[in-house]
């Protein structure tokens, strides 16, 4: 559903009754391909939510905590300022739902 290859942080979905298994098979991936190439990787389950907004909500404070503890080991006043502005542009907005299926999604299963 998500992917952000800056912070290297994926939002996956999956129906309740499998998430054991997903979250048991993520540490088994170690390459991911795309167009012929090879891509070594490392994946881990930070989060499991019963909906994505749950799952935004908790990216969102994830995002900000990993960017104060950058801001904690900042090494001049330009790294510092860039990191402040990143944290104070945190938040999530209300965007219409295409489908309608992600409020749903505790009711389902």
């Amino acid at each position: 559903k998500y992917l952000n290859a800056y912070t290297g942080t994926a939002l996956l979905r999956c129906r309740r009754d499998s998430h054991r298994l997903l979250c048991s098979a993520l540490p088994l991936v170690r390459l991911l391909e795309s167009r012929g190439q090879r891509y070594p990787c490392a994946l881990r389950t930070l989060h499991v939510g019963g909906t994505i907004r749950s799952c935004q909500k908790f990216l969102i404070q994830y995002n900000r905590r990993e960017l104060l503890t950058l801001l904690q080991n900042c090494t001049n006043e330009g790294e510092r300022r860039a990191i402040q502005q990143s944290v104070l542009s945190c938040s999530l907005t209300e965007e219409p739902s295409q489908s309608g299926d992600e409020e749903d999604d505790d009711d389902t299963d």
